[in-house]
């Protein structure tokens, strides 16, 4: 009786781990791969209400199966064509997710009624995005005239017996604009400098041309649009001496010269260099100078010696004041001009 009573029990336990065992081996049994999900993305180029707007589809295939179409609905309140040569497509990337791949064998679509529009598709790859776009800007779809939210549309692709391969739900939202419109103030500069407010001619000779030996410049920086002018004058109409009681005189204002080593004479050349600006300045042909003796003379009324029709960046002007005496040029040690040199811009 003991030992069957002992074998009993036995089973009793051997049945218990056995259960448990089972048990143990079902919680820790490995889960099952999930499927790819169905991803799909639907831009519209605009959200503005009323307006007519092309767009973007963009689907990642989950199921395995030869796709033959695409079709497209679009939520309720948009307009849209049911004239399937506006629905015109490209595989342009515009702004598409990274890594998306043109959609194989899209081209217009074949068919369109109420909010669905059907598109020929070639084969997807599982787990590989797609994305092309619908391009009429003006016939294909058009917004609700209410802003709306959370509008409801769906991408399904299809075989080409227009069984359901991959479908998914997609929510939009219309709104009143959609556009931001930035705006900004540059307020007009302009600064004008002169590098210095002496020109030191020093000693004469008679026959020999002198010039400027550091000649003084003016740099111009403006935003004006229309340009801007630097105008010159001299006190003397010459280099004046008080204690002769004599004026070298300026050359022929109003006109361009050239001295000589045998003529009396007294000038102004101008040159410049700019750094940068929407138009090249232009030095007037009386004041042309970059050539010794090369210039013209200056009287007491502003006269224009360089404009021009644009901004400047860092536009260099140089004077060079040019001089002959001749042997009877009477001698003294105070000749001198005062040179006034203004600048303005055309806002």
């Amino acid at each position: 009786m003991r030992l069957l009573k002992n074998k009993k029990l036995s089973h009793i336990v051997l049945s218990a781990v056995m259960a448990l065992s089972a048990l143990i081996s079902v919680g820790m049994a490995p889960a099952a791969h999930a499927v790819n999900p169905y991803e799909i993305e639907v831009r519209f180029d605009t959200m503005h209400t009323s307006s007519f707007t092309s767009g973007m589809v963009c689907a990642e295939p989950a199921s395995t199966g030869t796709e033959a179409k695409v079709v497209l609905t679009f939520p309720t309140g948009f307009t849209v064509s049911s004239t399937t040569s506006n629905w015109t497509v490209s595989t342009t990337n515009t702004g598409w997710p990274t890594g998306a791949l043109a959609w194989p064998s899209i081209a217009t679509a074949t068919a369109a009624a109420g909010q669905v529009v059907t598109f020929p598709s070639g084969d997807l790859t599982v787990g590989t995005m797609y994305c092309f776009n619908w391009t009429n800007t003006s016939a294909a779809l058009q917004n609700p005239s209410s802003p709306g939210a959370s509008e409801v549309g769906s991408v399904t692709t299809q075989t080409s017996a227009a069984a359901t391969i991959d479908t998914d739900s997609f929510a939009t939202a219309t709104i009143a604009n959609d556009t931001v419109v930035v705006t900004a103030t540059v307020p007009p500069t302009f600064t004008f400098a002169l590098s210095g407010n002496t020109d030191a001619l020093s000693t004469l000779t008679a026959g020999t041309i002198k010039a400027s030996p550091t000649p003084v410049t003016a740099t111009v920086n403006t935003n004006a649009k229309n340009g801007w002018t630097v105008w010159a004058k001299d006190a003397n109409t010459g280099l004046s001496s008080a204690s002769a009681g004599y004026t070298i005189a300026s050359t022929t204002p109003g006109t361009h010269s050239i001295l000589t080593t045998t003529s009396e004479g007294y000038n102004t050349g101008v040159t410049f260099t700019q750094t940068g600006g929407s138009q090249t300045p232009t030095v007037p042909a009386v004041f042309t100078g970059g050539t010794l003796g090369y210039g013209g003379g200056l009287n007491t009324t502003l006269a224009p010696i360089i404009g021009s029709t644009g901004t400047a960046n860092n536009a260099v002007v140089t004077l060079t004041n040019n001089v002959n005496v001749v042997g009877s040029t009477p001698a003294a040690t105070d000749y001198t001009d005062t040179i006034t040199v203004v600048g303005a811009g055309l806002f």
